[in-house]
């Protein structure tokens, strides 16, 4: 369609031919826009993650800790993951299989192995796929590694033939990180142990006390603690009559 305004028309005819003539051409414009983009506009799959960030709480001397990273291929085309990349050779990144269709959903578990460390690390795994138009994916693994309650002393003990006196274990918590003390066992009955909370969450003692020291004895005391939430740890504490 095209309009054309003729020399022979009056002033005001020509005013709203001219009128007409430009909103016809900004018609024209937006409708060529909106085309142009329609059709360049790729039909990219797209990766949505649950998250890309966790955060972990060991302690010295745990062997591994092991993250999951849900995802969904929200996109309307199948994607592969190409490649997966760790930080360091201390981590191992495992996926079920490589490619996912539209609306099917994944998960890549990244185990990273402790060793002696201590301290933050932070390592990551990052998640190419066949889709060049998208920058790599960075899943990051954050784990704080330190002893979250101080166990003072960790052995008590008796001579055989010495009073059979009660004595005291002093459980301190990081200020930081409350750790609450569930339950405390002896592995001997005539060993005998009793929990007193100072302060929950930061301070408590366990007064542990043989019947008697007759012959000798040996105990193993568990205190089972409520940190870290994902992995709870329990400590031992040894008694002895000897």
């Amino acid at each position: 369609m095209q309009i054309i305004c003729t020399k022979g028309q009056v002033s005001g005819s020509a005013r709203d031919c001219n009128s007409s003539a430009r909103r016809y051409e900004r018609s024209m414009f937006v409708r060529s826009l909106l085309l142009l983009l329609l059709t360049a506009a790729p039909t990219f799959a797209q990766l949505r993650w649950d998250t890309t960030v966790q955060s972990f709480e060991r302690s010295p001397g745990d062997p591994a800790v092991e993250g999951h990273y849900a995802f969904k291929n929200t996109g309307p085309t199948p994607i592969t993951i190409a490649k997966l990349r760790t930080s360091c050779g201390c981590t191992a990144a495992k996926l079920e299989k490589r490619t996912y269709a539209p609306g099917e959903s994944g998960e890549i578990a990244a185990k990273f192995t402790l060793g002696d460390r201590r301290g933050l690390h932070v390592v990551s795994v990052t998640v190419t796929t066949d889709d060049k138009s998208v920058a790599p994916t960075v899943l990051s693994l954050r784990v704080q590694i330190s002893d979250p309650m101080k166990v003072e002393p960790a052995l008590v003990w008796w001579r055989v033939g010495a009073a059979a006196e009660p004595k005291t274990v002093q459980l301190t918590a990081d200020p930081a990180r409350p750790v609450r003390v569930k339950s405390v066992t002896s592995t001997n009955p005539r060993i005998r142990v009793k929990l007193d909370t100072a302060a929950p969450g930061q301070r408590y003692g366990l007064s542990i006390q043989p019947e008697d020291t007759t012959s000798k004895e040996v105990a193993e005391i568990r205190v089972q603690t409520d940190f870290p939430p994902d992995a709870p740890r329990s400590y031992l504490i040894y008694a002895r009559v000897k």
